[in-house]
């Protein structure tokens, strides 16, 4: 199965350098969208590998979690809009394999995923308010809350990081 969606690079960072700045999200974009929220589950899993303290592992294991519920929230937006898609299993993800295996955990790294994930329920809340649907606007709002709860969450890891 070929995941490429037409426009985007074949990168997670290069793909949400894209998506972000769309006002207004077409069905290709929330495709895009999708297979970038499934590579974010993987990213959290990895930067969770790379913390000693479980309570911090479990923090971002868990909002890596949440980042495929959102890539299935998105699949019922396509289909509410009259599309179809099916994610990819991760090695079929072209965004999953540019994903580093390791990251350096530590303060400085976990305040840009703060603020990444704060900009994340922005994005989210722009594309709500651009959307004729009230359903699809609704799937996207939810997933804003949870990027905001990601953020919390990355800001506790950073008190734990203070507190070794």
């Amino acid at each position: 199965m070929n995941a490429m969606i037409p426009g985007y690079p074949a990168d997670f960072f290069g793909a949400l350098e894209i998506v972000k700045v769309r006002e207004k999200l077409a069905i290709d974009d929330i495709k895009a969208l999708a297979l970038i929220e499934c590579a974010g589950e993987v990213f959290y899993l990895n930067v969770a590998k790379g913390l000693g303290n479980p309570e911090a592992k479990a923090l971002l294991t868990k909002s890596g979690n949440e980042e495929r519920g959102h890539a299935h929230r998105l699949l019922k937006a396509i289909k509410l809009l009259g599309g179809d898609f099916t994610l990819p299993e991760h090695d079929q993800n072209p965004l999953v394999a540019s994903v580093m295996a390791e990251y350096p955990v530590n303060v400085e790294f976990m305040a840009m995923l703060v603020a990444g994930e704060k900009d994340g329920d922005l994005m989210y809340q722009r594309w709500a308010a651009a959307e004729a649907n009230p359903e699809v606007a609704k799937i996207y709002l939810q997933n804003g809350k949870e990027e905001t709860l990601h953020s919390e969450r990355a800001s506790q890891v950073i008190q734990m990081l203070g507190e070794s």
